[in-house]
């Protein structure tokens, strides 16, 4: 009896121990960029759904324009997805720097998209404008806006942390598509909810705020990355840093120049350092050796630095 009691909770310890590694397993896995994609795929499916049945049933144009953005977000989901597995990729012969830039095309495609929303959505509020064609939004449209409103906050918080930690330009690009979506959705739910108050043109105007906002944004995504695109620098600041962490190495007399160049979310620096101009062949190499480890140990964003040593004139 004592022995079957004994067997039972070790069995059941057992299982508990599994269910919490699973359960552990599944949380880390949620905070990374190819799962913050898949999620964002999945609510955007559902919140597409939501915001067609409030917007059609519930009379509102603001909220149906807010659908297509919805739609378009699905579209962009798949290419940041894409995106996100070719900059994984390790370097080969035709790409000996990476594929890193694949994370920058595919933040650039969201941008792209949200260009397209943007001008389809103002394009139609102002026609209606123009046609008084207004209709005064039911209650189910506020719904189905505030429900947009709370998930899309969440999931924008969310998403934003991983791209910064991964330092993904699609995953941060995601991220302010759904900050976008959520301040288009304030924007829909004032002009429904002012709509609802015997001024139903305020409506398809709220379509035009959600319009302006979108173009907005995309042009910020195009800006933040067509830096890296022209193989911009690291900025003058970073590169300060790192100039003066590898002027305190041991062999270094003086570091003469420091430049590089973005490669998707990674670092790639070429620098020249003065050293003693006695010391052989073996000695340059060995610190050159030392300041590549050094310098990738300590900015974890650098993916490789050439190292050119010259000797120190007086």
């Amino acid at each position: 009896m004592h022995l079957l009691i004994w067997a039972d909770l070790r069995s059941a310890r057992f299982f508990n121990l599994k269910f919490k590694k699973r359960s552990y397993n599944l949380l880390k896995n949620l905070h990374t960029p190819i799962a913050s994609t898949k999620l964002s795929f999945l609510i955007n499916i559902l919140l597409l759904i939501l915001k067609l049945f409030g917007g059609i049933v519930g009379r509102s144009q603001a909220l149906v324009a807010d659908a297509l953005n919805s739609l378009l977000d699905i579209v962009a989901n798949i290419v940041v997805w894409f995106g996100i597995n070719i900059a994984k990729k390790p370097p080969d012969e035709n790409h000996p720097y990476g594929h890193g830039n694949a994370d920058t095309l595919a933040a650039i495609f969201v941008a792209l998209v949200l260009i397209i929303t943007g001008g389809y959505i103002g394009r139609e509020a102002f026609d209606s404008i123009i046609n008084h064609d207004f209709k005064t939004p039911t209650y189910l449209a506020t719904i189905a806006a505030v429900i947009t409103i709370i998930v899309k906050s969440i999931l924008y918080k969310y998403t934003l942390k991983i791209g910064q930690k991964y330092r993904s330009q699609a995953v941060i690009a995601n991220a302010a598509d759904h900050r976008s979506d959520v301040i288009v959705s304030i924007g829909t739910l004032v002009g429904i909810v002012v709509a609802q108050t015997k001024y139903p043109i305020l409506d398809p105007i709220a379509g035009l705020w959600v319009a302006f906002f979108i173009l907005k944004q995309a042009v910020k995504i195009i800006r933040d990355n067509i830096h890296t695109l022209m193989v911009g620098s690291p900025g003058i600041s970073r590169q300060n840093d790192i100039r003066e962490f590898i002027s305190n190495i041991d062999g270094v007399i003086k570091v003469k120049w420091i430049k590089g160049r973005i490669v998707g979310s990674d670092y790639h620096m070429d620098t020249a350092v003065n050293v003693k101009g006695d010391i052989t062949v073996r000695d340059g190499h060995d610190i050159a050796r030392n300041i590549k480890k050094s310098v990738m140990e300590e900015f974890p964003e650098v993916a490789g630095i050439l190292v050119h040593i010259e000797p120190h004139r007086e």
